[in-house]
């Protein structure tokens, strides 16, 4: 028999080894991984039930790191990026489900709906096909297979397959009103109606059948049934922004627009935690582009939703757009402290940065922006933008065409690749990009601008004119178009026209410097000095505060060999604008005219500190160091011009030149000469430059043909036909090279090229 104080110490571990069975147990079960994948698929359902997707998703994947091959994991993270637009991500899971599940027919449907949805139209039907074909009376299979024959034109096909799916589930709402739609699609208006109606019938819960028939009335102009359809549907889900959205689309396009914004207005207030209800008025406005209203609006958003990121974004770029660059920089600011990785807000910091002319620092933030997020296409726009300023326009391009890569319908980016097609005269590469741009905007100035510029270049003026006929029917207020036909009529010395045109362009916009400046063109060209000069000084009168037309008056005068009045108008420009670097130019040029050559170059660099990255400046001090007969120093600025802008041919050619007549390296200068042989084709110089080149390195008959084009061009240059004829001497034709010679010294029998004429004169001869 135990004694007592045994007894008790046994049941004290007789209980202990209870607890560590049970505790052991335990253990087991929270260590099976089965357990726990199921634990993890069952807390992610229940956020997922809740609409909480992004809770849903951790937990998940913490299913999926025990258990990478979980399907049915796998198919509930597609459904969760579904549901928030993820549509890559969900393709994605979609494709892990199936290949782990091939019978899951629910995900092969969520695919092949992904699939019609982003235009693979084909592979979306045979994914369809497969479904029916092991569930042939699969109504929701069905009625997508007839969504994509209608997607692919098959018309009879999609109208059988769309009755069909009606006949398989005659209580299934979808049924009607996928057969509504492509009744719609076929002109079969009242069989639509008919459609709609039941499918209102069959599911009473749903706002689907109600915005389907407002739609239908709203487009026939049932304007009372339309509104009836669309308040039922806010009644049925007054959480719901679509109704009223719809609701507002029907005010407006009735012209009630006070109805409209009250009906916004109103879904802001009834639905203040819906992101997009309570900015829906904001985003209304700029719709209309209606920008000092929707920045009032955003900017009371901004105070009231501050960690609405999205909402944020959307004020920083309304203060940009409106050049409140210090309001803008501060909110970019935390935007970037808060996520310094947001390839959005440093998209932002960029254009805050490229207003202040902070070129290196907009680079630098952009480019970490597209390294982040490769397919931000604004980033790669923006930096763009940034490197054609720079003079890095090979660069410039590369960005653009990612940006219209990642985002095919940004306009902007197109703009810009054609400003630099027509820049570069490329007509053909031209034309594609405006017809790129005619389809994204039917009506896009642009698109019809660059074409005509395209045809009209490629010797098609018909067609060209009929482009710019077409813009002036599309927006008759337009200048452009008239400015452009302005500037066909001058080419073609059709005068009067010409002058017509440009005014009418000027009726439209007055402050147009490009029309003024057009007409300036074609008095000169009719010998009209004095209107040009009268044309001017009038503008200048009704803006006395505009410097780029005391400018264009400069220019006016210097033509009419008005040098000090030319002078004075500068001087009155840069009063006006300290800063304007056009102004600063003209002012070099006309002290050069007069051999300041300090002044000139003075003036060319402080040009040139206010736009570092203008290749054009560094190759007018490159010239005038040469002037200066400072080798050296002008083949520095050219270099310069280059690193800023490689494909300018006016530095190649003037680098190219100095480097043969100064002991540079003759390959090298070859290669740079022929580079501006295809950037300028036509001016004798270059042709001068290359020949040069070819002749230094002993390629006579490559210098020959090129040195004739030079003296076809300028035959009173005697530079161009000495070359010449040293070329003849070498190739051996000595009676042309004493051609050459002879016509020199005739030309100018002082200068120092007749005597360095007579000297090779006298070797051919006694050769």
């Amino acid at each position: 028999m135990l004694l007592p104080k045994a007894m008790k110490i046994l049941h004290q571990l007789t209980i202990i080894a209870a607890l560590t069975t049970w505790v052991s147990m335990g253990v087991g079960c929270v260590r099976d991984p089965s357990v726990r994948k199921q634990n993890f698929l069952k807390e992610g359902n229940r956020y997922f039930d809740l609409g909480k997707y992004p809770e849903a998703q951790i937990l998940y994947r913490k299913a999926l790191q025990v258990d990478p091959h979980f399907a049915d994991v796998h198919y509930k993270l597609a459904q969760c990026d579904l549901r928030q637009g993820s549509w890559a991500l969900a393709y994605q899971q979609l494709m892990l489900t199936v290949e782990l599940q091939p019978e899951n027919w629910s995900a092969e449907l969520d695919l092949a709906r992904l699939l019609l949805a982003s235009g693979k139209k084909e592979e979306a039907k045979s994914r369809v096909l497969l479904i029916l074909q092991k569930n042939p009376n699969n109504a929701e299979a069905q009625i997508t297979l007839s969504q994509a024959d209608d997607a692919l034109g098959n018309d009879k096909n999609a109208l059988d397959e769309a009755r069909l799916a009606v006949n398989m589930a005659p209580n299934l709402s979808s049924s009607y009103l996928n057969l509504a739609v492509i009744d719609l699609k076929q002109g079969a208006v009242s069989g639509a109606e008919s459609n709609f109606q039941k499918a209102k019938r069959m599911d009473s819960s749903s706002i689907v059948p109600l915005l389907s028939l407002g739609n239908l009335y709203q487009a026939q102009q049932k304007w009372t049934d339309a509104e009836k359809e669309f308040q039922a549907a806010i009644l049925l889900a007054p959480k719901s922004l679509l109704p009223r959205r719809a609701l507002a689309n029907l005010y407006l396009q009735q012209g009630r627009n006070s109805l409209a914004e009250k009906t916004l207005a109103d879904a802001k207030v009834q639905l203040a935690t819906d992101p997009m209800a309570y900015r829906a008025l904001g985003d209304y406005y700029l719709s209309r582009g209606e920008n000092t209203k929707a920045l009032t609006e955003f900017g009371e958003l901004s105070r009231e939703h501050q960690n609405d990121v999205n909402l944020q974004r959307t004020f920083a770029q309304l203060l940009i757009l409106g050049h409140q660059t210090d309001r803008a920089a501060d909110l970019t600011k935390q935007l970037v402290k808060r996520s310094p990785q947001d390839a959005q807000a440093l998209v932002l910091l960029g254009q805050i940065q490229i207003q202040k002319k902070q070129l290196d620092d907009a680079a630098r933030t952009l480019e970490r922006a597209v390294k982040n997020a490769p397919e931000t296409a604004l980033g790669h726009y923006y930096l763009g933008v940034v490197y054609r300023q720079q003079g890095r326009n090979e660069q410039a391009d590369t960005e653009w065409r990612e940006a219209v890569r990642f985002r095919p319908t940004l306009q902007e980016a197109w703009q810009a690749l054609g400003r630099a097609r027509l820049q570069s005269g490329d007509w053909k590469t031209l034309e594609l990009i405006a017809d790129k741009l005619k389809e994204i905007s039917p009506k896009s100035a642009e698109g019809f601008l660059f074409h005509a510029a395209s045809r009209i270049n490629q010797g098609d003026q018909a067609a060209g004119e009929a482009d710019l006929y077409h813009l002036i029917k599309l927006a008759p207020q337009n200048p452009l178009a008239y400015m452009k036909l302005g500037e066909l009529r001058t080419v073609q010395q059709r005068w009067g026209e010409a002058e017509e045109f440009f005014k009418q362009a000027l009726a439209r916009q007055p402050s147009s410097l490009e029309a003024i400046r057009g007409l300036v063109n074609l008095y000169f060209q009719k010998n009209r000095p004095a209107d040009a000069l009268q044309l001017v000084k009038s503008h200048i009168q009704q803006n006395p505060d505009n410097p780029n037309l005391y400018s264009l008056q400069a220019q006016v005068l210097l033509q009419n060999n008005q040098r000090e009045d030319a002078e004075r108008s500068l001087a009155r420009a840069l009063q006006i604008d300290p800063q304007n670097v056009t102004t600063l130019i003209l002012i070099a040029e006309v002290q050069a005219l007069r051999h300041e050559v300090e002044r000139s170059i003075a003036t060319y660099n402080r040009a040139s500190e206010l736009a570092p990255n203008d290749a054009g400046i560094d190759v007018a001090l490159g010239s005038s160091y040469e002037a200066r007969h400072d080798w050296q120093m002008a083949q520095a600025f050219y270099k310069k011009a280059l690193a800023v802008q490689p494909e300018n041919a006016s530095a190649a050619n003037n680098l190219a030149y100095l480097m043969l007549e100064h002991g540079g390296d003759v390959n090298a200068a070859l290669t740079l000469a022929q580079n501006a042989r295809r950037g300028l084709p036509d001016p004798p110089n270059v042709a001068d430059t290359l020949g040069w080149a070819y002749y230094r390195t002993g390629a006579f008959s490559a210098a020959a043909p090129l040195f004739k084009e030079a003296v076809q061009k300028a035959a009173s240059n005697l530079t161009y036909r000495y070359h010449l004829g040293l070329t003849y001497t070498k190739l051996g034709d000595f009676s042309r090279a004493r051609s050459e010679f002879r016509e020199i010294i005739r030309l100018d029998a002082k200068s120092p090229i007749a005597d360095e004429a007579r000297r090779a004169l006298r070797e051919v001869s006694a050769s």
